[in-house]
Protein backbone atom coordinates (compact mmCIF):
# COMPACT_ATOMS: atom_id res chain seq x y z
CA UNK A 1 0.00 0.00 0.00
CA UNK A 2 2.75 2.56 -0.96
CA UNK A 3 1.15 5.57 -2.05
CA UNK A 4 2.16 6.39 -6.00
CA UNK A 5 2.88 10.02 -5.82
CA UNK A 6 6.47 11.37 -4.63
CA UNK A 7 5.18 13.67 -2.68
CA UNK A 8 3.28 11.47 -0.39
CA UNK A 9 6.38 9.09 -0.03
CA UNK A 10 8.53 12.41 1.16
CA UNK A 11 5.98 12.96 3.39
CA UNK A 12 6.06 9.30 4.42
CA UNK A 13 9.82 9.67 4.82
CA UNK A 14 10.05 12.95 6.78
CA UNK A 15 7.48 11.12 9.67
CA UNK A 16 9.95 7.88 9.56
CA UNK A 17 12.76 10.04 10.07
CA UNK A 18 10.83 12.16 12.72
CA UNK A 19 10.59 9.11 15.00
CA UNK A 20 14.44 7.69 14.59
CA UNK A 21 15.23 11.75 15.19
CA UNK A 22 12.97 12.40 18.02
CA UNK A 23 11.77 15.48 16.53
CA UNK A 24 8.48 16.53 17.12
CA UNK A 25 8.52 19.56 15.00
CA UNK A 26 9.41 17.15 11.83
CA UNK A 27 6.53 15.26 12.58
CA UNK A 28 4.05 17.91 12.97
CA UNK A 29 5.19 19.17 10.14
CA UNK A 30 4.56 15.59 7.99
CA UNK A 31 1.23 15.60 9.76
CA UNK A 32 0.36 19.14 8.43
CA UNK A 33 1.82 18.43 4.70
CA UNK A 34 0.30 15.45 4.87
CA UNK A 35 -3.31 16.71 5.66
CA UNK A 36 -2.67 19.77 3.40
CA UNK A 37 -1.74 17.54 0.50
CA UNK A 38 -4.98 15.23 1.09
CA UNK A 39 -2.89 12.01 1.82
CA UNK A 40 -4.71 9.04 3.59
CA UNK A 41 -4.13 9.38 7.43
CA UNK A 42 -3.89 5.24 7.82
CA UNK A 43 -0.96 5.26 4.89
CA UNK A 44 1.11 8.35 6.90
CA UNK A 45 0.76 6.37 10.55
CA UNK A 46 0.99 2.74 8.72
CA UNK A 47 4.04 4.04 6.42
CA UNK A 48 5.37 6.80 8.08
CA UNK A 49 5.12 6.58 11.84
CA UNK A 50 4.39 3.10 12.75
CA UNK A 51 7.57 1.97 10.50
CA UNK A 52 10.21 4.36 12.25
CA UNK A 53 8.82 2.30 15.64
CA UNK A 54 9.85 -0.53 13.91
CA UNK A 55 12.95 0.45 13.19
CA UNK A 56 13.87 2.15 16.36
CA UNK A 57 12.43 -1.58 17.93
CA UNK A 58 14.82 -3.55 15.34
CA UNK A 59 17.69 -0.83 16.65
CA UNK A 60 16.83 -1.78 20.23
CA UNK A 61 16.59 -5.34 19.90
CA UNK A 62 20.65 -5.36 18.29
CA UNK A 63 21.36 -3.56 21.55
CA UNK A 64 22.00 -0.47 19.16
CA UNK A 65 19.78 1.72 21.46
CA UNK A 66 18.87 1.98 25.05
CA UNK A 67 15.11 1.36 26.66
CA UNK A 68 14.60 5.50 26.68
CA UNK A 69 15.11 5.63 23.13
CA UNK A 70 12.07 4.07 22.39
CA UNK A 71 10.01 5.79 25.10
CA UNK A 72 11.07 9.06 23.62
CA UNK A 73 10.34 7.85 19.87
CA UNK A 74 6.74 6.82 20.81
CA UNK A 75 6.33 9.69 22.31
CA UNK A 76 6.81 11.56 18.94
CA UNK A 77 4.44 9.02 17.13
CA UNK A 78 1.85 10.05 20.19
CA UNK A 79 2.53 13.59 19.32
CA UNK A 80 1.97 13.05 15.37
CA UNK A 81 -0.97 10.96 16.30
CA UNK A 82 -2.54 13.51 18.46
CA UNK A 83 -1.71 16.41 16.00
CA UNK A 84 -3.66 14.19 13.26
CA UNK A 85 -6.71 13.63 14.99
CA UNK A 86 -6.96 17.65 15.87
CA UNK A 87 -6.60 18.16 11.99
CA UNK A 88 -8.95 15.09 10.79
CA UNK A 89 -11.62 16.83 13.24
CA UNK A 90 -11.02 20.55 11.57
CA UNK A 91 -11.22 18.86 8.38
CA UNK A 92 -14.17 16.70 8.93
CA UNK A 93 -12.53 13.54 7.80
CA UNK A 94 -13.31 10.04 8.17
CA UNK A 95 -10.41 9.05 10.62
CA UNK A 96 -10.66 7.47 13.69
CA UNK A 97 -8.55 6.40 16.32
CA UNK A 98 -9.39 3.62 18.60
CA UNK A 99 -6.31 3.11 20.85
CA UNK A 100 -4.35 1.26 18.58
CA UNK A 101 -6.81 0.72 15.86
CA UNK A 102 -7.04 3.70 13.10
CA UNK A 103 -10.08 3.71 10.84
CA UNK A 104 -9.80 6.27 7.65
CA UNK A 105 -14.24 5.98 7.38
Amino acid sequence: MVPEKPRFKKIIEKARESVLNFDSGEAESAVREAVDAGMDPVDLIELGFIEGMKEMGDRFEKGDVPLVNIVAASRIVERGLSLLKCCAKENHTGLRIFGNIVMNV
